[in-house]
């Protein structure tokens, strides 16, 4: 069903919200398609269609062009640039242009590399270069998209209400038990069916917890920030731009799904007779017009 007011009114007290019915039906079951191709034998092990481990080392979604944005298909692609999504970042950013800065799948399961106790921490520490405001215009909102069932046992992801830590300024961005204990009393476990979300700032204090039993999780990692400050962001997408798949995307997307990765818009002083004729060699297959007809005369 999707983000709904009940998600934007918990976000604003606590500082997450639990959404936990995102996707359903033939959209997960498509995700799922694509998720086999990127994830090889991690979607059969986690529905249970297979008993085989697909492997115990962290894939390195950071560098592996697979499991980062542009996506094979379109359904992943689709996800990550979800109207909904991009609205609610935008209202919290006080109605900022805004950019998608994230967007790389993960697993793990029992006995995964990643399978740990993590401590409490903000996640500014990789998303900005200086620090996360109590302010709309510099306002990050983070997205964990589960698309396998979370029970107790396969490794909730741990969140506080940031009405338990009224503190000004979050810092330190990491706290230990012995430090906070206040912070873990009061976590709550996000257990959800597949295609649940979890939505969450970088103000927020979460933690990752361990597997109980046996099983795996696949989850999709999704963040949006104020376009106009370059020391917000977690990728620069111009690092993956060489790929084809990337290629393939830029050439077939809207311009509006461009703009939310930072490609100029129509209309910016960018677009001049040479950018167009330089675009255009580099992406062939992409329509110009709606670049060239919003040009100004200045630019002719």
């Amino acid at each position: 069903m999707g983000i709904r007011q009940e998600h934007y009114d918990h976000y604003t007290e606590h500082g997450y919200a639990i959404v936990p019915d995102l996707l359903s039906g033939e959209a997960l079951a498509s995700a799922y398609e694509e998720l086999r191709e990127c994830l090889p034998g991690c979607v059969e092990y986690c529905l249970g269609e297979t008993d085989e481990k697909p492997g115990d080392k962290p894939f390195p979604y950071r560098r592996a062009s697979r499991l980062q944005f542009p996506y094979p298909g379109s359904m992943l692609n689709e996800i990550t640039l979800r109207d909904d999504l991009h609205t609610f970042a935008k209202h919290f950013a006080g109605g900022s242009d805004m950019y998608c800065e994230q967007s790389h799948l993960s697993y793990k399961h029992k006995g995964h590399a990643g399978d740990v106790d993590q401590g409490m921490h903000c996640d500014y520490g990789n998303h900005t270069l200086a620090y996360p405001p109590d302010l709309p215009e510099y306002w990050q909102t983070a997205y964990l998209l589960y698309f396998t069932e979370v029970t107790i046992d396969h490794a909730p992801t741990a969140v506080c209400s940031w009405t338990h830590y009224p503190d000004k300024i979050r810092y330190p961005m990491h706290y230990t038990r012995t430090e906070r204990p206040d912070i873990y009393e009061n976590e709550v476990k996000v257990t959800v069916p597949a295609g649940g979300m979890l939505i969450y700032s970088m103000r927020t204090f979460h933690r990752g917890t361990p597997f109980l039993a046996e099983g795996g999780r696949i989850g999709m990692f999704v963040t949006y920030a104020p376009a106009a400050w370059k020391w917000l962001g977690i990728v620069g997408w111009s690092a993956q731009a060489i790929r084809p798949e990337f290629k393939t995307w830029v050439s077939h997307a809207t311009p509006e799904e461009r703009t939310l990765l930072g490609f100029p818009e129509p209309g910016h002083s960018y677009w001049t007779p040479e950018t167009l004729e330089g675009v255009s060699n580099r992406y062939p297959d992409m329509d110009m017009k709606p670049y060239e007809n919003e040009m100004s005369e200045d630019s002719l």
